[in-house]
């Protein structure tokens, strides 16, 4: 087994119970500057000020951030909070849009949890976890499962997404019907809200006073985020190595389950075509492309996005065919487009596509926390 340590702190979580949210306090952000331009570095530090005399176990709370541009575009961001304090740098790449950006905070007082339930049981006892990030190190652990099936891990700490696979610990391959939940992904109400602007480029005079004061921001907007989430993707048989891939990387509302997927990676014959474009034609209903990237459906615009990134068709068309993995094609209306068009997600290759989980397993993908340093993108929903 290759052990990793996945973050420094993570001794702090060992069996640690979350505790329930409770009202009051404020966070006080400082950024290192807020006039910037692009190529800068932004470093933002949010320190946890209980109110009313009340005390943040500070060992188990969660940074939840939104950066919103002028033009109402929104990406998120998690981090951990450690001794009342979160921390992180943000890249500005050369590429970002000048104006005026707001940075919103939530606090929620948990950490990385998932809980879930063995739904066939029957005394178990116990069941082996083996956690696999996206740099490919894994651990795994004994997990112990109550006598109605429930069970909790609490003591993994990562970053970006992994995923999460179960089976038996004793020498038995019978598969399990197992049910999961992220504590981090389910509807809260923030222990403590505050926001800040900076502006990329050169300010206004009247815009360039208010970059110094707080930003007052609503509860509701980290409130409101739905119902528990429970993970998705459970594999009982063998999977295509592009279904795979699909499970492992994708993300977000770029798992819509309307889309078609389209496995370039399992088709020998793809090598044949001059590029993407060319390989889609005829392959998808409904969707008129030329080799060129234009592209209609049913009558609407298509909008092009590269690794969930929005990318343009002719960069897009340059990618050689064979550095493509999948691609994903979504009706409209999709979300991520605009005005209700379609959408068509290209995913290039990461290595190490086959299959890295052993067999017989129920796998979950999970989302952990972002990491501490990571360049800015406002086409993503979250980094």
């Amino acid at each position: 087994m290759k052990s990793f340590l996945l973050l420094p702190f993570i001794a702090l979580l060992l069996s640690v119970p979350a505790q329930a949210q409770r009202p009051t306090g404020r966070l006080a952000i400082k950024l290192n500057k807020n006039i910037l331009k692009p190529g800068d570095s932004l470093l933002v530090t949010v320190d946890y000020e209980a109110g009313g005399g009340q005390q943040l176990n500070q060992s188990l709370a969660t940074l939840e951030l939104v950066i919103e541009n002028e033009a109402g575009r929104r990406t998120r961001l998690r981090w951990p909070v450690i001794d009342g304090r979160a921390s992180g740098t943000i890249f500005l790449p050369d590429s970002m849009t000048l104006g005026k950006y707001t940075l919103l905070a939530g606090l929620q007082q948990r950490f990385f949890e998932v809980i879930g339930q063995v739904k066939n049981a029957s005394n178990l006892g116990s069941i082996q976890a083996m956690l696999l990030t996206k740099t490919g190190d894994w651990d795994e652990q004994k997990v112990t499962v109550a006598p109605d099936g429930t069970f909790a891990i609490r003591n993994w700490l990562f970053e970006d997404n992994a995923l999460l696979a179960f089976n038996r610990t004793k020498d038995n391959n019978q598969p399990l019907d197992i049910s999961i939940s992220s504590q981090l992904d389910s509807t809260y109400d923030p222990l403590a809200v505050g926001g800040r602007t900076f502006y990329i480029g050169n300010p206004p005079a009247a815009v360039r006073p208010s970059l110094n004061k707080p930003v007052e921001t609503p509860d509701a907007l980290f409130a409101d985020r739905g119902m528990m989430l429970p993970a998705v993707i459970v594999r009982r048989t063998a999977r295509t190595r592009a279904q795979q891939f699909n499970e492992e990387y994708v993300s977000g509302l770029f798992r819509s389950g309307d889309e078609r997927l389209i496995a370039v990676m399992d088709d020998p014959g793809a090598i044949g075509f001059t590029n993407v474009f060319s390989y889609l034609q005829g392959r998808v209903a409904g969707l008129q492309i030329a080799p060129t990237g234009a592209a209609s459906w049913r009558g609407g615009p298509v909008i092009f996005f590269l690794d969930e990134v929005r990318m343009s068709a002719q960069q897009i068309a340059n990618i050689p065919i064979t550095d493509i993995a999948i691609v994903k094609a979504y009706p409209p209306p999709f979300l991520g487009a605009p005005g209700g068009g379609a959408g068509i997600a290209v995913y290039t290759r990461r290595g190490g596509e086959a299959n890295n989980l052993p067999a017989n397993r129920q796998v979950f993908k999970i989302r952990g926390y972002t990491p501490a340093a990571i360049a800015l993108d406002m086409n993503k929903l979250r980094l």
